[in-house]
């Protein structure tokens, strides 16, 4: 006899508002962005960065830019997503762990030549830190009644 596991009521297929996800997608970036600067001010006052190597990287605005241009990219995946895949939610964690692991790539840039390994090591950190934030904001659950729409099947 054939079993089937429970579906959870937020992995059921609906389609998210545009509402939603606009709202969704607003938090995901600021969250990201105040994440990652905490995240880069805490680790550089406690890890010494040679004065020889001047980060670009390591900077407010490239942080923030970085951080909401995956946050925005990951709003317009998850839409997608949960507009055409059975388990939005699942499906969506498994993009965007592929693509969080995929974004390691950027540490290979030409602008890091001869940085040393705490310099790779912070980004790395703040990686990790960006895609687990986007990432379990934009599943949340609909805050409200009206920001999702049964799939009419």
């Amino acid at each position: 006899m054939p079993t089937t596991a429970p579906v959870v009521e937020s992995e059921r297929s609906k389609h998210v508002r545009r509402t939603q996800l606009i709202r969704s997608s607003g938090l995901a970036v600021f969250a990201a962005i105040v994440v990652n600067i905490l995240v880069l001010e805490l680790a550089l006052a406690v890890v010494a960065i040679p004065s020889a190597f001047e980060p670009v990287p390591l900077g407010w605005g490239p942080v923030a830019a970085s951080s909401a241009v995956g946050a925005v990219g990951a709003t317009v995946a998850y839409g997608v997503i949960a507009r055409y895949a059975e388990h939005p939610n699942r499906m969506f964690t498994i993009v965007g762990v592929i693509v969080w692991v995929l974004s390691y790539a950027n540490l290979l840039t030409p602008a890091l030549n001869g940085a040393p390994v705490v310099v790779y090591a912070i980004l790395g950190l703040m990686h990790v830190t960006s895609a687990l934030t986007i990432i379990w904001l934009l599943r949340q659950p609909p805050t409200r009644p009206d920001d999702t729409v049964e799939d009419p099947q």
